[in-house]
C-alpha cells in the first residue's frame, strides 16, 4: 500500500524532552530524517483543563507538539510531499513501552497545525500510534478469506452491585455480525449461539486458541496505579476481576495472537464510565503480540457504537488497511463529536492486516513471479518486531480458453469478482453523505472516500481483464 510515512519518535514525556521526525516516501528506498533532537514540551496537566473539550484539548496538544519551529516545517514537507505524489500521509507515532505517561494523553485530537483541521478524521491522513515489541514471532497477513472473528461479551450477573448497567448482549452480537458481513464469527458470552455461555479468562482462552484473526471484547473495566482491570465472569457469571498484565500474558502466550484486537467499553445505558481502561490495555497487547489495537480512551455512547463498528470493517473489508479503516469509522462519529475515541496502536508497517495477492501495492496491476513477500524487522533498544506476509507464485496472466480454467485461476477469478462489491458498499455510504450535504459541502473524507471506492472498483476491474474474465459495470463506478 502506497503511503508516505512521516515518523514522531518521541522520548521521555515532561520537561527534556525531543523528537525525531523522519520521512519515508514510497519511490525512495531511503528514509530521510527530517530532524533528529526537536525540543518538545508535553504539560499534561495544562491538558487536563480541556478535558471536557476536544477540541479545545486537540489545539493546546498541536501546540505543544509543533512548539518547535523545525517540527512545523517537517509536517509542512511531508503533507506537501503526500498531497504532490496524490497519496495519503500516515502520522506514525512511536510511544514505546518506557514512555508510559505518553499513551495517556489523547494524540487522536491532534489537529493539522498549518491549517487546524482535525486529524483523525481524515481519510487521506492515517493517524496510528506505533509500537515495536519483543515478540519475534512472524504476524502472517493472510487472504481475507481465511479471517475468523471472536466476540466476547461479559455483561455480569452482579452489575448492579457496583451500580452498573447491563450489557445488550443479544444487540452486541447482532452489530457486530452485521458489521462483519461475512466473516465467520464466535461467540463466547450469554448469547444462544455462544461456544460457551460464560465469559471467563478460561473460555475465552480456549476460544482464542482455535486463532481467530479478530478479537472483539466489550465488557467493563477499571484503571489505577498503572494497571488495568477487567471485568470478567466466572463460572457462575458473577464478577471476576482479571489484570490486565495477566490477559496480556495470555495472549502473548498464544500460538497465534489476533492481528486485530477491538476493545468497547459500551453500557447499555448508554455510556460507559471506564472505557478508558481498555485504552490503557491498548499498549499491552501490542507488545504481546496483537498486530493492531484499537482501543476506546473515554466513554462512547451506544449510538456512537452503533456507527463505529458497521463503518470500520466496511472499510476494512475493501483492503485490510486498519489504519485507513480507523480513519473512517472516528469519521462516522464526526457529528457527534466521539471521533477522537476510538485510538490505534500498530505494530504492521504498512497498516495492512491480510496481504491482497493478486494485486501489487500501489499499481493494482497483475504482476508475474512472486510476489507477496514482505520482511520489516525493527529494532528500537532490544526490541524486535517482524512481520512475514504469505507467500504466492502467478506466472503470467492467463490468457481465456481452455488451459486458464484450473481451480487456482477460478479461485483467483471468484476473489477478485467480490471485491468490486465490498467497495461499492463504501461507494454507497459515501454517496448517502454526498447527497446530504451536497457537493458544495462535501466533507473531506466523503471526497476522499469517493475516490478511493472507484480507485478499489478500477483495480478489481483491471485485474479481472488480465484474468480474460468479464467484469460488471454499474453507473455509479465512475463519476
Amino acid at each position: 500500500m502506497r503511503v508516505v510515512d512521516l515518523e514522531l519518535a518521541l522520548r521521555s514525556p515532561g520537561t527534556g524532552s525531543s523528537a525525531e521526525a523522519r520521512l519515508a516516501h514510497p519511490g525512495s528506498q531511503a528514509e530521510a530524517v527530517l530532524l533528529s533532537e526537536a525540543p518538545v514540551v508535553l504539560d499534561a496537566s495544562a491538558l487536563l483543563r480541556h478535558v471536557l473539550d476536544a477540541t479545545a484539548y486537540g489545539r493546546a496538544l498541536t501546540a505543544q507538539l509543533f512548539a518547535d519551529q523545525g517540527l512545523r516545517a517537517a509536517w509542512a514537507r511531508a503533507r506537501a510531499q503526500a498531497d504532490g505524489a496524490n497519496l495519503p500521509l500516515r502520522l506514525r507515532l512511536r510511544l514505546t513501552a518506557a514512555t508510559g505517561d505518553l499513551h495517556s494523553l489523547r494524540w487522536e485530537t491532534l489537529r493539522d497545525p498549518l491549517t487546524d483541521v482535525p486529524l483523525a478524521c481524515d481519510e487521506r491522513l492515517r493517524l496510528v500510534r506505533y509500537l515495536a515489541s519483543a515478540d519475534t514471532r512472524p504476524i502472517t497477513l493472510g487472504p481475507k478469506p481465511a479471517l475468523r472473528a471472536l466476540l466476547v461479551v461479559a455483561n455480569l450477573r452482579d452489575l448492579s452491585t457496583y451500580g452498573l448497567a447491563e450489557i445488550d448482549v443479544d444487540g452486541e452480537v447482532g452489530r457486530v455480525r452485521k458489521a462483519l458481513g461475512g466473516i465467520p464469527l464466535t461467540v463466547v458470552g450469554d448469547h444462544e449461539d455462544a461456544v460457551s455461555r460464560r465469559a471467563t479468562l478460561g473460555a475465552i482462552q480456549a476460544a482464542l486458541r482455535a486463532g481467530p484473526a479478530i478479537l472483539c471484547l466489550i465488557c467493563h473495566g477499571q484503571h489505577a496505579d498503572d494497571e488495568t482491570t477487567l471485568w470478567l465472569e466466572d463460572d457462575a457469571g458473577n464478577t471476576a476481576r482479571v489484570a490486565g498484565r495477566v490477559f496480556g500474558e495470555l495472549i502473548a502466550q498464544l500460538a497465534r495472537p489476533p492481528l486485530l484486537a477491538v476493545l468497547i467499553a459500551c453500557e447499555g445505558g448508554g455510556v460507559s464510565h471506564h472505557s478508558g481502561a481498555l485504552a490503557a490495555l491498548g499498549p499491552r497487547l501490542a507488545q504481546a503480540g496483537v498486530g493492531a489495537v484499537l482501543a476506546m480512551q473515554a466513554k462512547l455512547s451506544l449510538a456512537a457504537a452503533r456507527a463505529l463498528l458497521p463503518a470500520l470493517f466496511a472499510a476494512l473489508a475493501t483492503d485490510g488497511a486498519i489504519d485507513r479503516a480507523a480513519s473512517v469509522a472516528r469519521a462516522a462519529l464526526r457529528d457527534g463529536g466521539e471521533w477522537w475515541v476510538p485510538a490505534l496502536w500498530l505494530r504492521t508497517r504498512d497498516g495492512r492486516l491480510w496481504e491482497d495477492a493478486l494485486t501489487a501495492a500501489g499499481s493494482g496491476g497483475i504482476h508475474a513471479g512472486s510476489i507477496g513477500t514482505l520482511q520489516v524487522v525493527t529494532i528500537n533498544g532490544g526490541n524486535v518486531g517482524s512481520i512475514i506476509g504469505s507467500q504466492h507464485t502467478y506466472g503470467a496472466p492467463p490468457s481465456p480458453g481452455p488451459a486458464s480454467t484450473g481451480g487456482g485461476r477460478a479461485e483467483a477469478v471468484a476473489t477478485q469478482r467480490r471485491r468490486p462489491a465490498q467497495h461499492r458498499d463504501t461507494l454507497a455510504h459515501y454517496l448517502e453523505q454526498l447527497a446530504i450535504t451536497g457537493s458544495a459541502h462535501a466533507r473531506p473524507e466523503v471526497t476522499a472516500g469517493l475516490r478511493e471506492a472507484r480507485s478499489g472498483i478500477a483495480r478489481a476491474k483491471q485485474a479481472l481483464a488480465a484474468l480474460g474474465a468479464s467484469a460488471e459495470d454499474m453507473p455509479d463506478d465512475t463519476p
